[in-house]
């Protein structure tokens, strides 16, 4: 996978739309697609998408960057990768690829790159993540508040500080993912179709020009695994969804003509 150069998100920087306004983290996962399927159908909301590119993930960070490129690219939105330098040495302990992704995120808030200012953070959670996924976030921006009202605890912080740093959106932490990959496929198929959660990847597909369209799924990985569980409910939650309206729909012609002949025999 070739990673974008700090030229290239340059020019990505420049030409965004100057109303981009939200942060946008992309991994292709069901979480993230998601989460970006509704920040662009909310008006407000101008998304700028990144990518925390992880290489020590190998074959599996590829893909993901891959997907994300080509769900950003889908929607017309500015793109581009993050990554630690520091990930590429060997490690005595294991570091979250969230740690390096939201590290970069605050150098963002607290550097202001480019024409625009983020006003949120895009969180793809849902209901199934356990309490310390969703409270890590908010540790971050207290971390940001601090530093910005230069006070070493929140008991110091200022507004212009409260406002500077962008607010945690979790727009979906109320749905599973089985219910998220439904709103995915009832609103967006082609979207669904980018979707990437295999982490160990058997492969690449390539084009007339040999250049890579898509990634091999193992099929056997957990992630694999929980996708294909998620994946049925919610093909059977969508066929359930379009019975019920065809039901409705029919039911509700049958009642406006009863009605119509009743009008008529004056009854």
């Amino acid at each position: 996978m070739e990673i974008m150069s700090s030229e290239e998100i340059a020019e990505q920087v420049a030409s965004a739309d100057p109303r981009t306004n939200a942060y946008m983290p992309l991994s292709a996962g069901v979480e993230s697609t998601a989460t970006l399927l509704y920040a662009v159908k909310d008006p407000e909301i101008f998304p700028w998408c990144v990518h925390w590119y992880e290489p020590r993930y190998g074959g599996f960070a590829d893909a993901m960057a891959f997907y994300s490129r080509k769900q950003a690219e889908y929607f017309g939105l500015p793109f581009g990768n993050d990554t630690s330098m520091l990930s590429t040495i060997g490690h005595t302990r294991e570091s979250p690829i969230i740690i390096n992704g939201l590290s970069a995120f605050m150098q963002c808030v607290i550097g202001s790159p480019g024409q625009f200012k983020f006003k949120w953070f895009m969180m793809g959670g849902n209901a199934e993540d356990d309490m310390r996924m969703r409270l890590q976030f908010r540790e971050y921006r207290k971390i940001m508040i601090n530093y910005l009202s230069d006070c070493l605890d929140s008991s110091g912080v200022v507004f212009n500080a409260i406002r500077e740093v962008p607010e945690i959106r979790n727009p979906l932490d109320f749905m599973t993912k089985a219910e998220m990959l439904s709103l995915i496929m009832r609103h967006d198929p082609k979207l669904y179709e980018m979707i990437w959660t295999c982490i160990l990847p058997q492969g690449t597909l390539h084009g007339k020009d040999d250049e890579i369209v898509g990634y091999i799924p193992c099929g056997k990985c957990y992630k694999c695994g929980e996708f294909q569980a998620a994946n049925k409910l919610a093909k059977d939650a969508v066929f359930r969804y379009q019975e019920g309206k065809e039901y409705y729909s029919r039911f509700y012609d049958i009642e406006q003509k009863i009605g119509k002949d009743l009008n008529k025999s004056g009854k």
